[in-house]
């Protein structure tokens, strides 16, 4: 049954898979962001366009309004802010006869909380990074005293919340002495909410990626990142799909079976070929790379649609492997980091140069590797990459200059 559906987050590439998807399978789709122009906008797909006055409540409360008028079935959340502020109102969307495509709150909190999902992969048996989880200056000199040096500080929540607003974070911090640990610390410390601590795990970035209702899976997905733009918790401009063996599944299973999980998630691993693969991260939301998975005919918006709607999924849900598709601003990304001389380098073996860098830039790619933005029958997306590029820039200068003026505590 065709569906008018609102896909928030619509600058990210989540969201234009989800726009190209659903336009594809007969839906009705709109694309709701905070940018006046969105990547997911630049789809053929997309049937208009909202403007979210910030991840506010009141701005979503203003963007129901809108979803109403507009005759709104289904709302997408991409990100981790929007699930949340969606779930925050989420008996009035319901009311309106609007199926919210996330989980509640208690089910996606064990994924967006850090410390949350690790308690509960190392109570499934799940092998883990070594992880403390200090709560005080003493506790986190006891941490650092036993898991050494260099060590990776992680803030526990990606989007922290204090009951009104989103509070800016810095990401993954790879620290190598206890010269640079106070200021990576007091960058992701939120209140009483210190970051994590963890070991290095070396290993090649895999990840198993699934489609859940109401705690049963229906599909999933699995791909190897060929290609990071920074090495700690950042997204793959190169990867690939492959079978999903029993290395990457039946920990990922554990795992989301024991959330109770509802909806996409996808479960990333470092995997040395010897010992179990370590989990990193749960992403409780599409991910950055779904155009991959939808490529490869596991077309997860569509199948998420019907799950939400009461329909039927189709009875094959298998996936092409050796599908391979390029994120070419992903990999731009990532010689701007070695140009901006980024401490963490570009892979856990190894900091990348920037001769490197440009080299995967620019020279051939593996054969039959497929760009992300640029399809036939959608090429304007492909030009809406670097206009929503040249405000990524723009923000990423202004997020450097916070935390460097940002006073420490």
């Amino acid at each position: 049954m065709q569906q008018r559906i609102l896909v928030l987050d619509g600058q990210s590439n989540a969201a234009l898979a989800c726009v190209r998807s659903l336009g594809r399978a007969g839906h009705t789709v709109f694309v709701a962001s905070e940018y006046r122009r969105p990547l997911g906008s630049w789809s053929r797909w997309c049937s208009g366009t909202v403007h979210v006055d910030g991840y506010t409540v009141s701005g979503f409360v203003a963007l129901r309004r809108w979803a109403e008028r507009m005759s709104v079935t289904v709302v997408l959340p991409m990100s981790e802010e929007a699930c949340q502020l969606c779930n925050a109102d989420r008996q009035g969307w319901e009311s309106l006869g609007v199926r919210v495509g996330c989980a509640p709150d208690e089910v996606l909190l064990q994924a967006f909380d850090k410390a949350q999902t690790l308690r509960i992969a190392l109570a499934q048996g799940l092998r883990i990074p070594p992880t403390s989880y200090p709560e005080s200056s003493e506790q986190l000199t006891a941490a650092v005293n036993t898991i050494g040096f260099p060590c990776v500080v992680k803030p526990r929540f990606s989007n922290p919340w204090d009951g009104r607003r989103f509070l800016p974070t810095a990401g993954v911090a790879l620290v190598s002495d206890r010269a640079g640990l106070e200021g990576a610390v007091a960058d992701r410390r939120h209140g009483t909410c210190w970051p994590l601590v963890q070991g290095l795990i070396r290993g090649t970035p895999r990840t198993a990626a699934a489609l859940y209702d109401r705690g049963q899976p229906m599909a999933w997905f699995a791909m190897d990142e060929l290609r990071v733009v920074r090495p700690l918790a950042s997204p793959s401009s190169l990867r690939r799909s492959v079978p999903l063996d029993a290395r990457l599944r039946e920990p990922a299973e554990r795992l989301l079976s024991a959330c109770k999980w509802h909806g996409p998630a996808s479960v990333d691993f470092l995997d040395d070929g010897v010992e179990p693969p370590c989990l990193m991260e749960v992403n409780g939301r599409f991910w950055n790379s779904l155009q991959l998975a939808v490529a490869a005919g596991a077309d997860f918006p569509a199948w998420w649609v019907r799950i939400l709607c009461g329909e039927h999924l189709p009875a094959s849900r298998d996936h092409a492997p050796g599908v391979t598709v390029r994120w070419v601003w992903g990999d731009t990304k990532r010689l701007l980091g070695t140009l901006l001389r980024r401490s963490d380098g570009s892979s856990r073996d190894g900091t990348l140069t920037t001769r490197e860098a440009f080299k995967d830039l620019m020279c051939a790619q593996p054969p039959g590797t497929r760009v992300e933005m640029w399809q036939a029958d959608d090429p304007w997306p492909a030009l809406g990459e670097w206009v929503e590029a040249s405000r990524a820039v723009r923000h990423e200068v202004q997020r450097r200059i916070h935390f460097a003026l940002r006073p420490r505590a």
